[in-house]
């Protein structure tokens, strides 16, 4: 699959020196080909350069807003960021996140009195055309949602995201923090259930994407076990790409050698 790496490490908040040296210290422990990193992150196109030199490729990723001037960076405002400054200085791929967590939010993709699905397809077009124009064919895109979002919020553009994506990261989630940033189990915790969940709706969708599987959150795992648990089921249904969310500070020192 062109573009993608067989590991990528995700981040949330890449801000400071620290930040940038952490990712790149456990991208390179877990022996990741990639890194995400969130589009609003304020080093995200100085470390660019120094993740490619070290064979990384790096990918930006954002929960886009849906309605204007109500929180979040609207979706053709995202989409025309990434096309003209994070293509331009050398980003080699987008994951759109669009989500559903707030019935109504700026950032709610699960409804109808917003044109959702024409949205989606200009997202994707303006990235596109941009990357095309500045001769990245090599430039990759996808879509990441939560684990059983296809089934259970329907009114998400699927049909219009997946049309233009080259593969597709369900959110494989085990365990994960509240609103209260509190980590807690996702239905019984175990990533066999998770998998469970989340590849029937997705491959009900994917129309021949590949899909590759997100871990998480890294920062709830409570052993090596777990992880093992997951790897093997992705490996099971052949899905040998697999990606990871997200580094933190408190990760525990087993991630860091997956």
């Amino acid at each position: 699959m062109a573009g993608f790496a067989n590991k990528g490490l995700w981040i949330v908040y890449l801000d400071t020196q620290e930040d940038e040296n952490r990712l790149f210290h456990n991208a390179q422990l877990m022996g990741a080909g990639a890194v995400a990193i969130r589009s609003d992150s304020s080093r995200l196109t100085t470390c660019m350069a120094r993740f490619k030199a070290a064979n990384f490729k790096v990918y930006s990723w954002r929960w886009p807003a849906v309605v204007q001037n109500q929180g979040g960076r609207f979706a053709t405002d995202e989409a025309n960021y990434v096309a003209q400054t994070l293509i331009p200085a050398g980003l080699d791929g987008y994951i759109v996140d669009p989500e559903s967590e707030q019935d109504g939010a700026s950032n709610d993709w699960n409804r109808i009195d917003v044109p959702v699905a024409q949205l989606a397809t200009t997202f994707g077009q303006i990235i596109q055309k941009a990357a095309q124009a500045a001769g990245r064919a090599d430039f990759v895109f996808g879509i990441t949602s939560g684990q059983d979002y296809p089934a259970s919020r329907p009114h998400i553009p699927w049909k219009e995201f997946v049309a233009v994506s080259d593969a597709l990261f369900p959110q494989v989630y085990w365990r994960a923090r509240d609103n209260n940033d509190v980590c807690q189990l996702v239905k019984d915790g175990k990533p066999d259930s998770a998998f469970d969940r989340a590849l029937p709706c997705w491959r009900a969708i994917a129309n021949g994407k590949p899909i590759i599987p997100m871990a998480g959150e890294l920062g709830c795992v409570r052993d090596r076990q777990e992880l093992t648990a997951f790897a093997q089921r992705a490996k099971k249904e052949v899905l040998t790409k697999m990606h990871f969310y997200a580094d933190e500070p408190q990760l525990y020192p087993f991630i860091k050698t997956l």
